[in-house]
């Protein structure tokens, strides 16, 4: 039916599997959408009922709902099915009372708190029992809805109002609207419990989570318009005041972009309806999409607030590029004509067309459309709308930065563009998360070098298998690091029991406690249980990082057995268990490629016979030394087969590395560094969501501790919890807007507006940054010039000299460093006086910086250096 009336659903029409109806303003517009929809009818060979047709109605039941000029109200059939319900006498006609009343729940004002004892009784392992208390609540409900409220039809000329709150229960919101005698008329009521993860969160981030959730439950009525938010917390408006949001209020910030609205607090007492609602919230039940207008997300909006400047007309350009001190200056000398002899070769380079400003570049070639030489010459307030929309929006595709680059080139100028461009699209959130690294895998081999039988082990489960006739169902795997001896054994369940058993059986009991047990981050082995056996034993547990399992040797053991096994049991699937000793012993007797010698001769200091050693090889009758000197070959054989394999093991971890090298790149993250986590999602179908458009990356979290050459504890920059230890190889840096750049290679160029009469200035206020993360930025009024010079605390490949007055200055291309100030300002504030200055940045801690000339008004450039 969708497809018979594609174009005129929720148009004129809207369509749930068989039923039609056709709304419209006026008696004559409703004959025509009438005709229009039959026609589409007749055209797909559908027929309707008459009987079960009615035309030009003023009001109707459809989908158990009134439909009436005024607004929507219960359907009076269905009432009375809700007031002739019998007492339920069972759990299952509790839920059957709760889903017929939960239907018009939008009616029902503190719902869930009157259900409350109903929704009680349908927990799981609770005794179904009813009391007063229950009674109650399906007297209060059948009530409720044959009285209940006419929701007004949402009037989108007039301005919606969200009342929300949150508590640990969970959250509320009623979407409001005034009618025409500015009473507040209910649009839509809403709650839903609160999930076990967001109970911790604080009372702020409680009453944000709210605002977020009403703001996305309500999206259809208030997505493009304004809406007023009502709220009963007056510090939620902190996240929005927050100079660096990052990790979860990052994301939460980036989620509230979608919407235009303001909060207005309002204490709880007078916030009535939403405080209820969250303390008594309902489950959350997804409705039916083909009742909800459609409507899609094609792009998002920063992290931060709009740019300060958004494009409107040309003399809003205009007025822009009068504002600004460079290109201000710049009309004014072009417009008015008054230009020295020595102006004239730079004010060449630039042109006043239709009232704007721009760039002649030389480099374009025009061909047929002479204009193309001319780009406009972009004031500072405008270049972070430019690099927003050039880069963020739906039609640039957060492309990399050459194209952005190249685009932006094609319309227009401003010095230093190239490093704008860099930085703001190597700090965008979103290429940061979704965009695969083109560079080798970080971290170089670290090889385990173990000197003796059982120095270090490894184990792990291999599993789940087909279960056999003796109820097997998973394999546990023990490896010696050294002899590379294995213990295998078939198993019922992959528990921590399991494995402490095994292990006291298995290894403990016949080679002794290893030194070092090396597993992964499995439940088994990270439970209480298996770690006290270890620690009774002296056995030290290291566990491998997430996602990295090349340093558990065990892995390779599971590969080796896993194609042995489908070598043995074609079709036979559940009889995989019958093979294991017979594998394990080839294994063992075979001699390993990383020592020469088979893990037998490694660990006794011979080889195992086989059955058919037994005809084959010659009898040692009469041939053999007296008993007394057996034991001195044994010795000799087990101190000649150890010291062979640690040489041998040692040239074959060095040609090992060697090669795994060759595909990796060295990388040092320093503590306090901010990284992002590669993830690994798994699809879910159930709730539509697929890996392949997953974020490859999460984050950012801080670096807490360097653990070794590859290893990195990290924590949450929210709450500094631990996150865990992870892998160089799942790590890549998090660049915030001020670390874009910086580091011991970074390019500093460094401009200032001076005014050379005063030695010492002071910092200007720092600016919020649009759609970019800066967690390192903290205000300061550090002094910007002294005369005493500052030594340089980090590398710096590039620094200029500046052309300077009083009002305006610009750098020049030349690399060549002076060393003292010249040039003294003119009595008429002129724009001719060149000074030129030594300037020595030095790094303050956790302030970083790139100024350009005069863009303290830019929101772009909130880094700052303390230049003394």
């Amino acid at each position: 039916m969708n497809n018979v009336l594609a174009g005129l659903i929720y148009k004129s029409c809207a369509v749930y599997l068989d039923d039609i109806v056709v709304a419209s303003p006026t008696f004559e517009q409703h004959l025509l959408d009438l005709k229009e929809v039959l026609g589409r009818l007749q055209s797909a060979g559908l027929s309707l009922k008459l009987s079960k047709c009615q035309f030009c109605l003023s009001e109707l039941t459809f989908l158990g709902y009134r439909v009436m000029p005024a607004g929507i109200h219960p359907d009076p059939d269905k009432v009375r099915a809700v007031t002739e319900f019998k007492v339920p006498t069972t759990t299952k006609q509790v839920r059957q009372f709760l889903g017929l009343t939960g239907y018009y729940r939008r009616f029902v004002q503190d719902y869930a708190r009157h259900a409350e004892p109903l929704f009680a009784l349908t927990k799981k392992d609770v005794q179904f029992h009813w009391d007063d208390k229950c009674q109650a609540a399906v007297d209060f409900l059948k009530h409720s809805i044959t009285s209940a409220p006419v929701l007004r039809f949402p009037d989108f000329s007039r301005p919606f109002f969200i009342h929300t709150d949150a508590c640990d229960a969970g959250l509320g919101a009623a979407l409001m609207q005034k009618d025409e005698d500015g009473k507040d008329v209910a649009v839509a009521f809403a709650s839903r419990a609160m999930h076990k993860s967001e109970k911790p969160y604080s009372t702020p981030e409680k009453e944000c989570l709210a605002v977020i959730w009403a703001l996305e439950h309500f999206r259809p009525y208030v997505e493009g318009l304004h809406v007023t938010i009502y709220t009963d917390h007056s510090s939620l408006k902190w996240l929005m005041s927050r100079p660096n949001p990052s990790g979860r209020l990052a994301r939460w910030s980036l989620r509230l972009q979608d919407f235009d609205f303001s909060i207005i607090h309002k204490p709880g007492e007078r916030n009535k309806v939403p405080d209820a609602l969250s303390r008594n919230p309902l489950p959350d039940v997804d409705a039916p999409i083909d009742l909800l207008p459609p409507y899609a997300v094609i792009g998002s909006m920063d992290l931060r607030a709009l740019p300060s400047v958004i494009v409107s007309d040309r003399p809003h350009v205009r007025q822009l590029q009068l504002e600004d001190p460079v290109t201000g200056s710049l009309l004014n000398q072009l417009e008015s004509d008054q230009r020295s002899g020595e102006d004239n070769q730079d004010l060449e380079k630039y042109v006043v067309h239709d009232g704007l400003l721009y760039f002649l570049d030389p480099k374009t070639k025009c061909g047929l459309h002479p204009l193309k030489q001319l780009k406009l010459f972009a004031p500072t307030a405008l270049r972070g709308y430019l690099l927003k929309y050039y880069h963020d929006h739906p039609t640039a595709g957060h492309l990399g930065i050459a194209k952005t680059l190249a685009r932006l080139r094609l319309r227009f100028f401003w010095p230093h563009m190239n490093s704008d461009v860099k930085k703001y699209v190597v700090s965008c959130c979103s290429c940061q998360a979704t965009k695969p690294t083109q560079r080798k895998t970080a971290g170089l081999m670290v090889p385990i070098q173990p000197q003796r039988p059982w120095e270090y082990a490894g184990v792990d489960y291999v599993g789940p298998l087909p279960r056999t006739q003796r109820g097997n169902a998973y394999i546990l795997v023990f490896v010696d690091y050294f002899s590379k001896w294995i213990e295998v054994s078939a198993v019922r369940e992959a528990t921590a029991q399991v494995a402490a058993n095994k292990f006291i059986t298995d290894i403990f009991a016949r080679h002794g406690a290893p030194s070092y047990l090396i597993s992964d981050r499995g439940t088994p082995f990270i439970s209480e249980l298996f770690e006290h056996v270890l620690s009774t034993l002296g056995t030290e547990h290291r566990l491998t990082t997430a996602y990295h399992p090349q340093t558990n040797a065990t892995e390779r053991v599971n590969r080796t057995l896993k194609t042995a096994i489908r070598a043995y049991v074609g079709d036979k699937h559940t009889s995989w268990d019958k093979y294991l000793p017979q594998i394990c012993f080839a294994l063992r007797t075979a001699p390993h490629e990383s020592t020469g010698l088979s893990p037998s001769m490694m660990l006794y200091g011979r080889e195992l016979d086989t059955p058919l050693d037994l005809v084959t090889q010659p009898s040692w009758e009469g041939l053999s030394d007296p008993e007394t000197s057996y034991s001195d070959d044994l010795r000799a054989s087990l101190r000649d087969a150890h010291e062979h394999a640690r040489l041998v093991l040692e040239e074959s971890h060095k040609r090992q590395k060697h090669y795994y090298d060759l595909r990796r790149r060295t990388v040092s993250h320093e503590v306090g560094d901010l990284v992002r986590v590669k993830s690994h999602p798994k699809s879910d179908a159930s709730s539509n969501f697929s890996a392949k458009l997953a974020p490859l990356y999460t984050g950012p979290y801080r670096i807490s501790k360097k653990m070794s050459d590859v290893n990195y504890c990290l924590t949450s920059v929210d709450t500094g919890e631990k996150v865990g230890v992870f892998h160089v190889a799942n790590l890549q840096p998090f660049y915030t807007w001020a670390s874009a750049l910086s580091g011991k290679h970074a390019k500093l160029k460094t401009a200032a507006a001076l005014d050379l009469s005063v030695p010492d200035c002071s910092l200007p206020p720092a600016l919020s940054t649009p759609g970019r993360i800066d967690c390192d930025t903290v205000d300061t009024t550090s002094t910007v010039f002294s005369n005493a010079p500052a030594e340089t605390d980090f590398d710096c490949t590039d620094t200029v000299p500046l052309f300077v007055d009083q009002n305006s200055f610009q750098e020049t291309a030349d690399n060549a460093l002076e060393t003292e100030v010249n040039g003294s300002p003119p009595a008429d504030n002129g724009c001719a006086v060149r000074g030129s200055y030594n300037l020595r940045p030095r790094r303050v801690p956790r302030v970083t910086t790139d100024w350009s000339v005069n863009r303290w008004t830019n929101p772009f450039y909130t880094d700052r250096f303390d230049l003394k």
